[in-house]
């Protein structure tokens, strides 16, 4: 095979592919949102925020159901979740520590 007629299979096979990947749109989940844009959401999240939501779905609640909720069930809610945020944020420090100091 010349080098000329390897080139321009190569440049048809290149502008094939870039002509099929211009029409297509982002792919989107069920919910209409494209796969980038739940990731940008979930990065952009603060890690209390990202626990806090991890709380919530154990707890098979969403902000919504939770702000719903009546005065004294929520503040008894936002309670534990206030404390198992402070058990996983501390615990993680702690750990970070410890193997720091078996290296050490």
């Amino acid at each position: 095979m010349q080098i000329g007629s390897y080139l321009t299979e190569v440049s048809r096979v290149v502008s094939k592919f870039a002509a099929k990947t211009e029409k297509t749109e982002p792919e989107k989940e069920p919910s209409g949102v494209s796969a980038t844009d739940a990731f940008l959401k979930e990065a952009r999240k603060s890690p209390a925020q990202r626990i806090r939501d991890q709380i919530l779905a154990r707890m098979k609640l969403d902000e919504e159901s939770l702000a719903s909720m009546p005065a004294e069930k929520r503040a008894a809610i936002e309670k534990q979740i206030a404390e198992e945020l402070k058990r996983q944020l501390t615990s993680k420090q702690d750990r970070r520590g410890a193997a720091i100091d078996l290296i050490a």
